[in-house]
């Protein structure tokens, strides 16, 4: 593996010294050979609040956006949701090789619901890790080819560090609800070396919010968000719009405040939650000396308030705004604590999926958004196959509505009978797009070399199908649907997890020291980003979806 390695790096360098700078030929001076890849995760950050927030930024987004820029990036598949979309990022696989295909997914042989980095076989309520992931990560990839290199993945929420870190990380930490950092053995080591640093962490700040609680939103808010306050009523819930939001003035000080539930629901919902997991993989790189070592190493960051905001407040409005601007900030600090500690680094910035503003607001913009009751539709289908089918149980589950599974004995005759009425009655919905058995959307392989963008429905759910996992009947409701009816403050009035571009078009961002601004036109997929960097960092590859991206670095092999 060391030969090999020297070969790769004597090939770059011989490569790199024929590249032009951009600017001769639209392509980047390459980087140079990093000690440590960072790679960011902006959960729910499109590209469509990518440029629009773009000019505003002038911290740690700027500093990415001054890089090579792929603003027309995608995360080609139809299961836009937070574990499928970190699953490709750092495999180069789509979902329907990674086996992520959803957050979660009903099995029809247990009848249960299976969360996507659950552990089978445990009692253990709070036992996470990769098994669901059937591909091995860029950091795996890299600890089998440089023996020495170090991979943490660090996040609010443990399926994002589950996904990033993969099946061989040497720390992945996310954050427990009254506890702070955490980990857990089935998610790689947990012994003192990894859990020292978050109990230390933990402690200070849990101190620190006793002795003066937090603010949650700044009191405030830059001028642009205030000029974004607009009072609106989302499904039955009314908002004034107002930053801070009236959802977050509950939350109250005293001694036993950072263990209660509401404090650290509000806590996930704000823009604070963000710069919490940017100082605490700060601090755990600075103590490992990632960057320093012999080998190269890997920090991969998911940041988690994008989501959490733009779900329950929607992302047009001042509470988006003003995360957009904390999350900027934050970022700078990041990168300036990095070149305090690191050596030689390099960065690659993206999204897990985009999203819809809330569709009441998108609806003011002139877009067809509309809300959909989908629990009530699939209560409606399983009514009606009831009725025409004379059976005296609902044959349709499943907590997604776009993935319905047909939970019946087994009997192939009725099962395809089951399947033919509900599909029938699907595709008379006013508010559905199209319907597709398993077996039509197994059959759907797009052409070899098709674009991104070009790929149909029926492709897009191809990329994200997995025949033991995904449902029997895929529907994708009409463009601007939003499904849920938010009803009281807490509830979500904006949502993702649909085929359609705003949820698929994410920005990808490559960073490293002395590098000349580049912004790249061409669709680009996530899944050219693992590809991509073992080629800079010289690791082999194996089988993956994505290409490596020859406008980041001359090191691509055809």
């Amino acid at each position: 593996m060391r030969v090999l390695k020297s070969v790769w790096r004597a090939i770059f360098l011989a490569m790199a010294a024929l590249t032009p700078f951009a600017g001769a030929s639209g392509q980047a001076a390459p980087p140079p050979p990093p000690k440590l890849v960072v790679v960011i995760v902006v959960d729910q950050f499109s590209a469509e609040l990518f440029s629009r927030y773009r000019a505003s930024f002038t911290g740690g987004l700027k500093r990415m956006s001054d890089g090579i820029s792929f603003v027309d990036g995608y995360q080609s598949h139809a299961a836009t949701e937070t574990c499928p979309g970190h699953s490709t990022v750092l495999t180069g696989r789509h979902p329907a090789a990674t086996g992520i295909v959803a957050n979660t997914w009903f099995d029809v042989k247990t009848g249960s619901t299976i969360y996507c980095v659950s552990v089978p076989g445990t009692s253990d309520p709070n036992a996470r890790g990769p098994d669901k992931l059937k591909v091995a990560t860029f950091g795996d990839w890299l600890k089998a080819a440089e023996p020495g290199a170090r991979v943490v993945s660090i996040s609010g929420k443990d399926r994002a560090a589950i996904m990033l870190g993969g099946h061989h990380a040497d720390a992945v930490y996310w954050w427990v609800d009254g506890e702070g950092f955490a980990t857990s053995h089935f998610a790689g080591p947990a012994d003192r070396s990894v859990t020292a640093p978050a109990e230390a962490f933990d402690k200070a700040l849990f101190a620190k919010w006793r002795a003066t609680p937090p603010a949650l939103w700044p009191t405030a808010p830059p001028a642009d968000c205030q000029a974004l306050a607009a009072s609106h009523t989302f499904g039955k819930l009314a908002v004034s719009g107002h930053v801070p939001p009236e959802a977050s003035l509950t939350v109250e000080g005293g001694p036993d405040f950072v263990t209660n539930p509401d404090f650290h629901n509000q806590l996930r919902f704000s823009p604070i939650f963000d710069p919490l997991t940017l100082d605490f993989a700060a601090d755990v790189a600075a103590a490992r000396g990632l960057g320093r070592g012999p080998a190269t190493d890997l920090l991969a960051v998911s940041l988690s308030s994008t989501d959490f905001i733009g779900h329950r407040y929607g992302n047009g409005g001042g509470e988006m705004c003003a995360q957009m601007h904390a999350l900027d900030a934050a970022l700078g600090d990041f990168f300036a604590r990095l070149d305090a500690s690191s050596g030689p680094y390099l960065v690659v910035l993206t999204a897990d999926h985009g999203a819809l503003d809330a569709a009441e607001r998108a609806a003011e913009k002139g877009l067809a958004a509309q809300r959909i009751d989908a629990a009530a539709m699939v209560t409606a289908l399983n009514r009606h196959l009831e009725k025409v089918l004379d059976i005296p149980y609902e044959p349709i589950v499943g907590d997604d509505p776009t993935q319905l599974f047909i939970n019946i004995p087994p009997d192939p005759a009725f099962h395809a009978k089951v399947s033919d009425a509900a599909v029938a009655w699907l595709k008379i919905q006013p508010l559905v797009a199209q319907v597709f058995t398993a077996d039509e959307i197994a059959a759907a392989a797009p052409a070899p070399g098709k674009s991104v963008e070009a790929l149909s429905l029926a492709e897009r759910f191809h990329e994200s199908y997995d025949p033991d996992r995904s449902g029997d009947i895929i529907v994708a409701f009409k463009e601007y649907s939003t499904l849920g009816l938010p009803r009281a403050v807490g509830d979500n009035v904006a949502g993702h997890g649909s085929p359609w571009d705003y949820d698929r078009r994410v920005p990808i961002l490559f960073w490293w020291s002395g590098m000349t601004p580049l912004a790249r036109p061409e669709p680009i997929e996530t899944v050219d980003i693992a590809p991509t960097l073992a080629a800079i960092t010289g690791v082999p590859t194996p089988e993956v979806d994505g290409r490596c991206l020859s406008a980041v670095t001359a090191a691509c092999v055809p």
